[in-house]
């Protein structure tokens, strides 16, 4: 999670990101430091959380087994 701008609005939001990328789930590009007292107040971003809802619940992706010399 990091704080930043809402995408539509400017409100000061939390976003869900990976590690190491500066690019959302919900495709905002997060470039700029936020205050850290701001960012306690802040909500969440709903496109955000809609997508990491849709991750955590989409079945596993089950790929071919390992190929194992026996």
């Amino acid at each position: 999670m990091c704080a930043g701008v809402e995408r539509h609005g400017g409100a000061l939001v939390w976003h869900v990101m990976a590690k190491n990328t500066a690019v959302t789930l919900c495709g905002t590009r997060l470039d700029r430091q936020v205050d850290g007292v701001n960012a306690q107040r802040a909500g969440h971003c709903s496109t955000c959380m809609a997508l990491f809802g849709k991750l955590m619940t989409a079945p596993p992706v089950v790929s071919a087994p390992a190929a194992t010399d026996h």
